[in-house]
């Protein structure tokens, strides 16, 4: 059987034509770009062997439940309307290889994605989505991820952009508090540019920003190369500063407070004692060796009979950086040893941090990276 590719694009509709019943089981993709297409017909469902369809720079508000009749679709482009829902039925979708939903008003981002065990490339910028469901890693081929201009996204969850599959992420022109301290050892595309509450970059991130990203991040870069300015103009207004649920230290060279990964219970210099890392975190260690066999998340009774409430939420969102040591590259939860680096080589002021499972991982990178990079000491602060 021949497939049939309709290009319906550019021709004014404000409906879909009645006419694609007449296609039936020969359609394979459909194209109905930039129309003026206010709803998805419930009929168009029945088109049971639609695998591409392209319903970009519509006026759609809504995606009607009934989406999952398509189960052989491919490809779904919906970008560039007014969606401010996604329906949970999104899910029942399991041969979607590609989604594409930014330009639109979404907000919440349904649990059930985590069903689509074949999407490999998922787009939600340009949209009001404020936090990201932890089950999205269950997407284990999910190699592309971008999520470019959400202005209300804080975060960014460590155990998504730890997910093995994953090859490409942006999150460009968000509200990102503070950048992942941890990535898979495959991800070769990382842009997390505009994001002008950052204060210091994971040098875990360090290859994939070009000086491209210290010219263009003009708030950011500015706000390093005028540092005791802006202690002199009052920099504890940020509002994480004085907020008691948030880890904060204070680098010494020009008083910037710097917001560590969320779960960060302890810090320890590399001046001190060794061997602090807590007890707490070895037990993590173990829960979660097991958690690679099992996800935790999604058995209350285990996460209810660990010996408190915060123990299962660190195992439920994952590691929260990695050894910055390359010989080690251990995963580290609440407590770790903290540089905090600047390159010597550079007019930039950007500020690097280091996050380390011991002071010998600490001193070897130091002593690796000598010339390259200066030490830069800090304090915690008064949080």
């Amino acid at each position: 059987m021949n497939k049939t590719v309709l290009h319906w694009s550019y021709r004014d509709y404000d409906h879909v034509p009645l006419d694609l019943l007449y296609y039936d089981e020969d359609l394979e993709e459909l194209y109905l770009k930039e129309n003026f297409i206010r709803t998805i017909p419930l009929w168009m469902f029945h088109l049971s062997h639609l695998k591409f369809i392209h319903l970009s720079g519509n006026l759609i508000e809504y995606i009607p439940d009934g989406i999952h009749g398509l189960k052989f679709l491919e490809f779904l482009d919906l970008s560039g309307n007014q969606i401010s829902n996604c329906p949970s039925s999104l899910g029942g979708l399991s041969h979607l290889q590609s989604l594409n939903l930014s330009g639109n008003r979404i907000e919440i981002v349904p649990k059930s994605l985590c069903s689509l065990k074949k999407l490999e490339f998922l787009d939600l910028s340009d949209n009001l989505i404020t936090k990201l469901p932890i089950e999205l890693c269950e997407c284990t081929r999910l190699s592309n991820l971008a999520l470019n201009d959400n202005p209300h996204l804080l975060h960014v969850p460590e155990r998504i952009i730890n997910m093995s599959s994953l090859q490409s992420f942006s999150a460009n022109r968000c509200g990102l508090l503070y950048l992942p301290a941890i990535a898979n050892k495959f991800i070769n595309n990382v842009q997390m540019f505009h994001n002008t509450t950052v204060r210091h970059v994971p040098m875990v991130f360090e290859k994939f920003f070009s000086s491209y990203f210290f010219d263009g991040a003009q708030s950011a870069t500015t706000y390093y190369n005028n540092g005791q300015q802006d202690k002199d103009k009052d920099t504890e207004s940020v509002e994480y500063e004085n907020n008691p649920h948030y880890f904060t230290v204070r680098e010494k060279e020009t008083g910037i407070i710097l917001l560590l990964p969320f779960g960060t219970r302890h810090v320890f210099s590399l001046d001190g004692p060794d061997n602090q890392v807590t007890l707490y975190d070895d037990c993590l260690h173990v829960i979660n060796y097991i958690n690679l066999y099992l996800n935790f998340y999604k058995y209350p009774p285990f996460l209810d009979s660990l010996p408190s409430k915060a123990m299962g939420d660190h195992i439920t969102n994952g590691p929260i950086a990695r050894c910055t040591n390359k010989n080690c590259l251990v995963v580290l939860y609440t407590s770790y040893y903290l540089a905090v680096c600047r390159k010597t080589l550079s007019s930039c002021k950007m500020l690097f941090s280091c996050f380390f499972c011991s002071k010998f991982c600490g001193f070897a990178w130091l002593s690796a990276n000598k010339g390259k990079y200066i030490n830069i000491p800090w304090e915690i602060c008064d949080n």
